[in-house]
């Protein structure tokens, strides 16, 4: 059963934002959908980034007129 997690970056820096990004992805299970709510474009560009070297995958990216929502399906561990 996969399951819906949110993760509310708005306002938090870099690199902690990565880290945190990071540690939610590793304590969830393969198929399990994150979505990561965040303000600065280039962090959803870094966090991109992230995910292309990882087994996890971005599902979608979705712009708002305040912030950035982008999907992260977890993929297998590696």
């Amino acid at each position: 059963m996969t399951s819906k997690n949110v993760l509310d970056l708005r306002g938090v820096i870099s690199p902690l934002n990565l880290l945190k990004c990071k540690s939610c992805l590793s304590a969830m299970e393969k198929g399990d959908l994150l979505e990561v709510l965040v303000a600065d474009i280039d962090v959803v560009k870094d966090l991109k980034m992230i995910i292309q070297r990882s087994s996890d995958e971005v599902a979608y990216t979705r712009k708002r007129a305040d912030h950035v929502c982008l999907g992260i399906e977890k993929g297998p561990k590696n």
